[in-house]
């Protein structure tokens, strides 16, 4: 009796080592939602680490927020490590940059300035913009740690004002007002929806790199090349595919696309955070990702490629690369010539391109060409045809990238980072340092990636944590006030209690509804592309929500189709092992340096000079 009993109990704990050993050696399995390059970035080194990947996106083709013209220029491995290293791993060739698309040129009422031309024909412009750029890096250098930007009450405070208040308060010439402006806007939002220290920590992020260090190459056909590299090492791939429901429970996650659903043990979420508050999800989210769904703010903008027979500007040596216009222009980018062609693609971001979300495409260039054709009168009869690319009114972007208003930070600031139980979140909004790039967005994948491995080796991470300096806000709003001669003195050439009137201004005109914004300046056209962004210079001056002409940054093109992707199958068969070892996430970022202290794969990055100029690094 006794040995029988000892059998059973050998034949039971066989029984148990025996499922245990076959639920270790189960491969783990993971389902990407979202085919931009953080999704697919994610997939590509989950499939690499023995994972089998089922990757779903909405549309019909992969590549997401993929640049039109511009993202053809990179940066060098020094401003987009993690960019660089994908390239050389999927043998990707770039092309030396040439020489005219590595500093910034202006078109000033017409004429071309290169940065030589303006200092010596528009010294007071000149002197101007390095005024404000010197203003700038002393804000920048305020942030020790850009990962943690708020870590004092007065940088807190930062956060509670937005951009346009503080250059009202430079009193910069009206042409170097609108040149500035059309930067900010191109390169993150309207100036009166930005929070100030988002646009520090951005600054400090990327203090002491160059422009020619962000376009030292080419990368012929753009991001969509490196989005299609991808999607050839992965597996198994679904277009058109628009999630509609996500289920949670302790045994792994199910993903519904219409009647049809997905199994997995872990999720990531690699879209636009617009797109992802369509989602239903049970569990349901907390009431602060609710809220960051919501609220956070996104630059708004619309691209169009005009095409010409010949080029009708000035000479093509002189009058190439990237150009911030103060007359109505937005930011151009000048294409060199083609065959005998040219393009030139134009940027409208920020209010300007809010108010045209309402007007079809042909209106949107005709007033374009209306604008090109008074300083170059040859420009109709050149004009061949257009392409447009609208972020503004795209329903699952709700915008163009993620661009923190005031207040944000202090309530959302690396939210994304964190997985919710079985999700870890992917995209360029998740990445502290360089959000709206692509590094930002191949960073994230990685991160995600990384973040379901640890959780499938039974790593618990601890709910975000309040941001430190939330209660100080008040202190923080009592140093703006109270620092006469010092921090804020300094920053905003006015008295403490000048400062204190001017924080109230930014609600005002962030909350300005676009009706009002229409009727403030005489005409509607005049007022989007005509000089209005004249700054009023005033002893307590109210940051206005509608600045001037339209200008955008990065240069979104036409996703490139997938190649035709496998069937899915609810349960699909185990994927071939693949040798090709993921890379480490390297210490990416932004098209940019290193960054600060960052934690895991992050590097130690200098101090920011000036908003990096994203044409080619902006997509998602």
């Amino acid at each position: 009796m006794a040995a029988a009993w000892v059998r059973l109990c050998a034949l039971v704990l066989i029984g148990v080592s025996s499922g245990a050993a076959l639920a270790k050696d189960k491969t783990p399995t993971a389902i990407v939602v979202g085919g931009g390059l953080a999704g697919l970035t994610a997939a590509y080194e989950l499939q690499n680490r023995g994972w089998q990947v089922t990757l779903l996106e909405a549309k019909s083709g992969m590549g997401g927020r993929s640049g039109l013209a511009t993202s053809e220029w990179i940066g060098n491995a020094k401003a987009q490590p993690v960019l660089n290293q994908y390239l050389d791993r999927f043998k990707l060739e770039t092309l030396p940059a040439p020489e005219f698309v590595r500093t910034p040129g202006y078109l000033i009422d017409g004429e071309y300035f290169s940065a030589t031309d303006l200092a010596t024909k528009q010294p007071a412009t000149a002197e101007a913009l390095k005024r404000y750029e010197k203003t700038l890096d002393d804000l920048a250098r305020s942030i020790d740690d850009p990962l943690n930007p708020q870590a004092t009450s007065t940088l807190f405070a930062l956060d509670q004002i937005n951009v346009s208040t503080w250059l009202d308060k430079l009193q910069l010439p009206a042409t170097a007002r609108q040149l500035v402006n059309q930067q900010i806007r191109t390169r993150y939002d309207e100036p009166s929806r930005l929070s100030l220290l988002y646009f520090a920590q951005q600054n400090r992020v990327y203090r002491g790199v160059s422009d020619r260090d962000l376009r030292a190459a080419r990368l012929p056909g753009g991001s969509p090349v490196l989005a299609q590299a991808f999607v050839k090492q992965l597996k198994t791939i679904k277009t058109s595919s628009p999630v509609t429901a996500i289920v949670q429970d302790k045994d792994g996650v199910t993903v519904k696309v219409g009647s049809v659903g997905y199994q997995a043990d872990y999720l990531v979420m690699a879209v636009p955070l617009r797109a992802l508050a369509k989602i239903q999800m049970t569990p349901g989210l907390d009431s602060k990702h609710l809220a960051a769904l919501k609220g956070t703010n996104y630059g708004w903008r619309d691209q169009l490629m005009l095409k010409f027979k010949k080029p009708v500007w000035e000479s093509r040596a002189r009058m190439s690369g990237e150009i911030f216009s103060n007359a109505g222009l937005g930011m151009l980018w000048i294409e060199p010539a083609l065959k005998g062609g040219a393009n030139v693609v134009i940027n409208l971001s920020g209010d300007n391109a809010r108010l045209l979300q309402a007007f079809g495409d042909k209106q949107m260039v005709d007033q374009v060409l209306i604008r090109l054709h008074a300083f170059y009168p040859q420009a109709r009869g050149a004009f061949t045809g257009y392409e447009v690319k609208r972020y503004s009114v795209d329903a699952g972007t709700g915008g163009a990238y993620l661009a923190y208003g005031p207040g944000q930070i202090s309530k959302f600031w690396r939210l994304w980072e964190r997985p919710v139980q079985r999700i870890t979140f992917a995209g360029e909004h998740t990445d502290a340092l360089y959000p709206g790039t692509l590094e930002g967005a191949l960073r994230s994948g990685q991160r995600a990636a990384s973040q379901a491995q640890d959780l499938l080796a039974g790593k618990s991470f601890d709910p975000a944590k309040a941001v430190p300096v939330a209660a100080a806000a008040a202190a923080g709003a009592a140093a703006a006030k109270e620092s006469k001669g010092g921090f804020f003195s300094n920053m905003f050439g006015g008295s403490s209690d000048k400062a204190e009137k001017a924080d109230a201004a930014p609600a005002k005109a962030e909350s300005k509804p676009v009706d009002e914004a229409k009727q403030d300046k005489p005409g509607f056209f005049k007022r989007l592309f005509g000089g209005a962004d004249k700054p009023e210079v005033k002893a307590e001056p109210i940051a206005k929500a509608e600045e001037v002409a339209p200008v955008v940054a990065p240069a979104p093109a036409p996703a490139p189709q997938a190649a035709p992707a496998p069937v899915v199958k609810e349960a699909a068969a185990k994927p071939a092992a693949t040798k090709a070892a993921p890379a480490k996430p390297a210490p990416a970022h932004k098209p940019a340096h290193k960054p600060a202290e960052t934690k895991k794969a992050t590097a130690k990055s200098e101090p920011a000079k000036k908003p990096v100029a994203n044409t080619q690094a902006k997509a998602g």
